[in-house]
């Protein structure tokens, strides 16, 4: 949704960020995989190499340095990424949560973008029930 916003290493960054939350629970769900590949059209990126993953201490350096609204497009995203495949396991919650504290968000924050995101999912399927 907001990730044009994202500079060229951040949406790189982005990606690599994407891959590690996918990879939290141990996991790399299909739905994360085609949400991952759906963040590549968005940000007008042809194709992301998993195999080029950035460490994630890297990309917590650089989200640190980033805006605040950078930051919270970011934590709004993956946190849909994770729900994408209906479940957000505990391992999953303590990457998102730990990530955040490293960014500098707080605990609200992941709580208030959490509600939204859930939020949004709900109305989605509200829709989906409508139009099909």
């Amino acid at each position: 949704m907001f990730l044009g916003r994202l500079s060229e290493k951040e949406k790189n960054a982005f990606l690599s960020l994407s891959v590690h939350a996918s990879n939290s629970n141990g996991v790399f769900a299909e739905e994360e995989k085609m949400m991952i590949r759906g963040y590549c059209k968005e940000m007008e990126i042809p194709f992301f190499d998993v195999e080029k993953t950035i460490p994630l201490d890297k990309v917590v350096e650089l989200f640190k340095e980033s805006e605040l609204s950078i930051k919270k497009i970011v934590l709004l995203e993956i946190l849909g990424l994770l729900y994408s495949d209906g479940v957000v396991d505990d391992s999953e919650k303590k990457f998102v949560n730990e990530y955040a504290k490293k960014i500098g968000l707080t605990k609200e924050d992941v709580e208030k973008q959490t509600a939204a995101i859930k939020e949004y999912i709900h109305v989605l399927k509200k829709v989906a029930e409508v139009i099909l």
